[in-house]
């Protein structure tokens, strides 16, 4: 069997016949449990561990090939594109474009607009401009917009998503042909790139000083299949650049290594200001890993249009940015723009909305991993807090936080439950009383009784008397302080246990 693509192993996603996966980062075993070609892994460095890889692939009939710890993942998939390749043969059944190199699609671009009779746009399946035909007539401001953004403009992905050819272009091979666009466009075809079910990205022709040619609509067709090649190879080199970024972002936010000389790899200023910032899926739902590499290409494309310099990866079920602020007093300029962020991914991400946060802001490489933590753990108490806002800055959720932490600690500790709070669970159910929701309101309006009593629809006097019996029962002091602090985090759903 041919080799027909390459991907780094994650747990549950499938894979076509043919792929080659890649152990970036991650333990060898549970590769071999995959239907896949052959994997490859750094050498462990441990003739046991080698071994007992090697049997484990002979085991399964897969291939199995260790590189040394210094070699790039970058090298590995280059010598990887050079074998013999499934794809290849099918690029050879297909319309040849003469000797354009594969991979060098502004050549590519110019020999497709020969053949449409029109201006071209190739963009990755995110809409991002990769290459475009030379071209000197006169064209609308879209064609001049998206390239000088480098990627498709707002208002025309709003357009195509509002009449239903956002989800043609993604779920199908049709030629979408527009007679006109936002800002009085020009006639537009545009098709997807798809391979094996995957969309490649997107070719778009527009017309120029004169109409398109009639055969212009099968022309773009056939210019689809044959960008096929020329897509998978970007695809590779940019997912080979990806691995290799987010293996430099993954090592900075655990603090593990050469801070200094990965920063500098990612192009991070020494003595910059940084930021972390966290985004995570609303939905607690597994999402394929389809759907994660739309949220991370949503995150560093955003960055990327608002010319904020990030580095982003996904790690485990965050994606994360470490970015730089031009003034550490701009910080309220990372929480706008990772509120933009999360505002845009609804139609970029389907239902696949956002939530997150921005840590604190300050200078040191050093410092990197505990803003990674501020940034995770507000953005979970965002994702836990039904309501309106769902991009915040850590130092505005400190104290939640801090309690979500204090709460975490003691489950399942019951030593740290108070009898007394038990006791009044117990007159709840026997006696058919409210004591534990009365608890709980009065100590959310600090101890004012009037105030308690207003939100409860009592009479204060009434409060008084039930506090009073509920003393009685428990035996707790409600008058002390730490005591009230104690049962409100114990028996208040925000903080403590629900119970």
């Amino acid at each position: 069997m041919l080799v027909t693509g390459i991907a780094a192993w994650e747990p549950g996603r499938r894979y076509p016949d043919g792929t080659v996966l890649l152990g970036v980062g991650v333990a060898g075993r549970p590769l071999f449990e995959e239907q896949c070609l052959g994997v490859i892994l750094r050498d462990p460095e441990n003739e046991e561990t080698a071994l007992a890889w090697q049997l484990s692939a002979r085991e399964r009939g897969i291939g199995l090939v260790l590189v040394d710890l210094s070699a790039s993942w970058t090298s590995v998939i280059v010598a990887i594109t050079d074998l013999p390749r499934a794809a290849d043969e099918t690029a050879e059944r297909l319309p040849s474009m003469g000797d354009i190199p594969i991979g060098d699609l502004f050549a590519l671009a110019d020999a497709f607009a020969g053949m449409v009779g029109g201006p071209i746009i190739i963009e990755d399946a995110d809409f991002r401009v990769l290459a475009y035909s030379t071209f000197s007539g006169s064209i609308d401001e879209g064609r001049t917009i998206a390239i000088l953004g480098r990627q498709i403009p707002a208002m025309w992905r709003s357009f195509l998503e509002r009449s239903g050819n956002l989800e043609r272009l993604r779920t199908t091979d049709a030629v979408v042909d527009l007679d006109s666009g936002p800002s009085l466009a020009h006639r537009r075809l545009i098709t997807a790139v798809r391979s094996q079910g995957y969309v490649l990205g997107i070719l778009w022709a527009a017309e120029g000083d004169s109409p398109l040619p009639p055969q212009a609509s099968a022309s773009l067709s056939r210019a689809a299949q044959i960008a096929v090649p020329h897509l998978q190879r970007h695809r590779e080199g940019r997912w080979a650049e990806r691995a290799r970024r987010g293996d430099l972002v993954r090592s900075l936010l655990d603090g593990r290594g050469q801070l200094h000389r990965q920063a500098l790899e990612l192009g991070l200023p020494r003595d910059a200001s940084l930021a972390v910032l966290a985004f995570a899926p609303i939905s607690e739902d597994t999402l394929p890993a389809e759907e994660w590499e739309r949220i991370t290409d949503h995150v560093a494309v955003s960055f990327e249009a608002f010319r904020w310099h990030a580095a982003v990866a996904r790690l485990g079920e965050f994606v994360l940015a470490i970015v730089v602020v031009p003034d550490a007093r701009a910080e309220g300029g990372a929480l706008r723009l990772g509120s933009d962020i999360v505002s845009r991914s609804h139609p970029a991400l389907r239902d696949a909305g956002l939530c997150g946060a921005v840590s604190t802001v300050g200078a040191g490489l050093v410092r990197l991993k505990q803003r990674r933590l501020e940034a995770q753990d507000a953005t979970l108490y965002v994702r836990s807090r039904p309501g309106p806002e769902r991009f915040v800055s850590f130092e505005a959720v400190q104290p939640h936080v801090v309690l979500q932490e204090l709460r975490q600690s003691w489950i399942g500790r019951e030593d740290l439950r108070l009898p007394g709070l038990a006791r009044l669970e117990a007159a709840d159910e026997l006696r058919q009383r409210d004591y534990i929701a009365t608890l709980r309101v009065y100590l959310r309006c600090g101890g004012q009784l009037a105030v308690a009593a207003r939100q409860l629809g009592i009479h204060a006097t009434t409060l008084r008397y039930r506090l009073d019996r509920m003393t009685v029962i428990s035996g707790l002091d409600l008058l002390d302080p730490d005591v009230r602090l104690l049962c409100q985090m114990l028996i208040d759903p925000p903080y403590g246990p629900s119970r």
